[in-house]
């Protein structure tokens, strides 16, 4: 079984993944074999939670023009955003967002730091601890993962 993910997400961004509207997660960097990997999204500030999650399906690598090309009508962003993001980068990534799902009462940062010793909020994403991958699994909203 492949590690799951914390991904931090900006909530506009976020509510998008869960609406539907966005299906595809742009990245600046990301680990080797991320296709078929569950996501947990924790949702940024001033939001501060874990959400719910996704898996994902597909990886486009390439230029940020190759792989604008391939999200520009999934990502939920627009080019001058894209372009700015990827200011300065040779590599772009994007993830193809499937399965996504929702906690009924998403984790609040408080509670994580008062349930997991050490939790800390990926900057832009990690591997689950093995504790926190326990607790999130435990109450994951239909049995997604």
């Amino acid at each position: 079984m492949k590690s799951r993910l914390l991904l931090s997400m900006k909530p506009c961004y976020a509510d998008m993944v869960f609406s539907g509207a966005k299906t595809a997660e742009l990245r600046k960097r990301i680990g080797p074999h991320m296709e078929g990997r569950d996501v947990f999204i924790y949702v940024t500030s001033p939001v501060r939670q874990v959400r719910g999650g996704f898996r994902i399906q597909h990886v486009w690598s390439g230029s940020p023009e190759e792989v604008w090309n391939q999200v520009s009508d999934r990502a939920g962003i627009n080019r001058q955003d894209f372009d700015d993001y990827y200011e300065g980068r040779t590599t772009a990534y994007g993830l193809k967002i499937t399965h996504v799902w929702e906690y009924l009462e998403p984790f609040e940062l408080a509670t994580l730091r008062n349930l997991l010793r050490d939790f800390v909020v990926p900057r832009s994403w990690r591997y689950l601890k093995p504790e926190e991958n326990d607790l999130f699994l435990q109450t994951a909203a239909n049995g997604e993962f």
